[in-house]
């Protein structure tokens, strides 16, 4: 065991992987989460060939994909039924390592969290963080104290450690509000292993569903709207089923009407304006802290997930001196991550035009696009090497 100690704030996926990739580095950690229990809630999640591969290097992605599914196709589709473009998972998995899994949150976080076991601390808010000449000590708000050598900050988009200790984050609102659920049913088996994302005849309006447990597919839709409009859920509920009225041909009209209203959720979706500096003395940033994106890409877990296994091995590398082992981090990381931003907040912009004929030419253009270009764009997201 390497003679430091790393404080975690947030015992979401980031700060829970965090975590693990500390422990099989032989550092020495605690995840405080202010919630007062993990409880199975939030909806689904993909985790692409790149979070997957990192948790083989973890040793934990096999107990992930005994509570997962398998995507073997994933479809961008017009709400017609035109196929926009296709990604074969198995293609992929043959040249990177591992494919996209689907799986609910909630049974990912328990996965993650029975790694860490006793060192996962719940009903613990941090209000505020001390550096001194002996590392960090940080206060919660049940009057309790831990001193570490440094912090972990991995407590989301809105962090509260990243605004007062490291830098100020500018948000920005994509244009788009979000419902997601899990519906209590399954779909027929040959769709249990495919997905697609259906692209609809309206501003930002796109639906999705795919199977992520034993009765548990995960269903979301996005539209257009302005920021903080606010709907109960039965009238959410009502407006989801007349927006997807005219999306035919799909099983989508079965998982809307199981929808339980009282199970939404609701969220606008924001990320934030890349930053340049990712640590200030003994903390550091991790996963939407450091760089929050919309979900058009998928890899919002992914990134923190990523950033995970190279915070901790820069921190073996540098077990005497943290911000040397930060700012390799960074260094290492916060390019690809604002590429991950960046192509993610356009993509949602392009869901965002409102013309027809526009519209049209949008989706002839996906349908068109070369392979090789798809290609570029499967390397820079599942072709990494973490460890070089």
């Amino acid at each position: 065991m390497l003679s430091m100690k790393a404080i975690i704030i947030g015992g979401g996926i980031g700060g829970l992987t965090a975590g693990i990739a500390l422990q099989k580095r032989g550092i020495d950690y605690e995840v405080f989460e202010s919630a007062p229990e993990i409880r199975p809630v939030g909806a689904g999640i993909w985790l692409g060939g790149n979070a997957m591969n990192v948790f083989e290097k973890l040793g934990v992605a096999d107990a992930i994909k005994s509570c997962s599914y398998y995507q073997k196709e994933i479809f961008i589709k017009d709400y017609r039924g035109s196929i926009l473009q296709r990604v074969d998972n198995e293609l992929i998995r043959q040249k990177y390592g591992n494919g996209t899994y689907s799986i609910h949150r909630a049974a990912l976080q328990e996965v993650l969290a029975a790694e860490v076991g006793t060192k996962l601390h719940t009903g613990k808010k941090c209000t505020g963080i001390y550096q001194h000449t002996s590392g960090v000590t940080a206060h919660f708000e049940d009057g309790t104290q831990v001193h570490g050598d440094f912090v972990i900050a991995a407590d989301g988009i809105r962090s509260v450690i990243r605004e007062k200790y490291v830098t100020k984050a500018v948000y920005r609102y994509s244009g788009q509000t979000c419902w997601r659920a899990i519906v209590h049913m399954n779909l027929p088996r040959e769709e249990q292993n495919q997905s697609a994302e259906i692209w609809g005849y309206d501003r930002g309006l796109r639906a999705s569903y795919s199977q992520v447990g034993k009765e548990q597919v995960y269903f979301w839709v996005t539209i257009a709207m302005e920021k903080d409009s606010h709907f109960n859920n039965m009238d959410a509920h009502r407006q989801i089923k007349k927006w997807l009225q005219p999306f035919s041909g799909y099983n989508l009209q079965t998982v809307v009407r199981n929808i339980q209203p009282e199970l939404l959720i609701h969220s606008d979706l924001y990320d934030i304006k890349p930053v340049d500096k990712w640590y200030a003395g003994n903390i550091v940033l991790l996963g939407d802290a450091a760089h929050a994106t919309t979900p058009n890409l998928g890899q919002g877990a992914g990134q923190a997930i990523e950033d995970a296994y190279v915070l901790a091995a820069c921190l073996e590398k540098e077990p005497d001196q943290p911000q040397a082992a930060f700012a390799n981090y960074q260094n290492k990381r916060i390019k690809r991550t604002q590429k991950v931003v960046d192509i993610s907040w356009k993509l949602a912009q392009m869901t965002n035009i409102g013309n027809p004929a526009l519209r049209h030419i949008r989706n002839w253009i996906i349908k068109a696009t070369p392979n090789f270009v798809t290609q570029k764009q499967f390397d820079l997201l599942y072709g990494i090497d973490l460890d070089s």
